[in-house]
């Protein structure tokens, strides 16, 4: 919604013209650029995230353990989301992204070893 918000904000300034948003090759305005990237980080590797859990619910063994980490990975993203859309502060965002990362990857070993056996 933010990024929708920020294309329309910079339309009606006139920072951008229509022909960014078929596109987005035309240079725009820092706040616009951040806005749609972050959007385009949750299409990236959440997509792994919701592969597993449809397969862990589809298979019906759902434990505590990968409800912890569901709702871990899942805060990253919102709080990685933030860091990208307030401050953008490098070290922290990469600290957040790494325990996201580190979460999913710890998900599909868990699942892995679970249904091998």
């Amino acid at each position: 919604m933010k990024n929708l918000l920020d294309i329309k904000k910079a339309f009606k300034s006139k920072e951008i013209k229509l022909s960014y948003v078929k596109i987005y090759k035309d240079d725009a305005p820092e706040y616009v650029e951040v806005s749609r990237q972050t959007l385009k980080y949750q299409f990236e590797l959440p997509i792994l995230f919701y592969f597993l859990i449809t397969i862990i619910l589809i298979n019906g063994n759902v434990t505590i353990f990968d409800i912890v980490l569901a709702w871990i990975f899942s805060i990253s993203r919102y709080v990685h989301a933030y860091i990208r859309l307030t401050s953008n502060y490098i070290p922290m965002r990469k600290n957040i992204f790494t325990i996201g990362y580190m979460t999913l990857l710890l998900s599909w070993i868990y699942f892995i070893i679970r249904i091998s056996n």
